[in-house]
């Protein structure tokens, strides 16, 4: 019986999931701090790298690896994903 993977995650999906943009996971795949791969034009992210990101980012029961490493005890409800926004850019006007 062949292994299925789960479908992939679109931008919008994970912007969802984690409570912002999907312009702001674009940004994460451009700056190589989130891995996903390409059809054509669009973005898709493998639910693996998901579930690696969000071990990396946040501290959760399933990621004993983090909490031992911060040396901090939370419960799931404490938990938050922490992504960083690039600050916005100054257009410089045309001269």
């Amino acid at each position: 019986m062949p292994d299925i993977q789960p479908k992939p995650f679109t931008p919008d999906q994970l912007g969802e999931r984690w409570g912002c943009s999907g312009e702001t996971v674009r940004q994460l795949v451009k700056r190589g701090e989130l891995r996903g791969f390409r059809i054509g034009r669009m973005i898709r992210i493998p639910q693996k790298e998901v579930e690696e990101f969000e071990c990396q980012t946040s501290i959760l029961e399933d990621c004993a690896a983090a909490c031992a490493s911060t040396g901090r005890g939370q419960t799931e409800s404490e938990c938050v994903v922490n992504l960083r926004h690039a600050p916005e850019r100054k257009q410089n006007p045309r001269r």
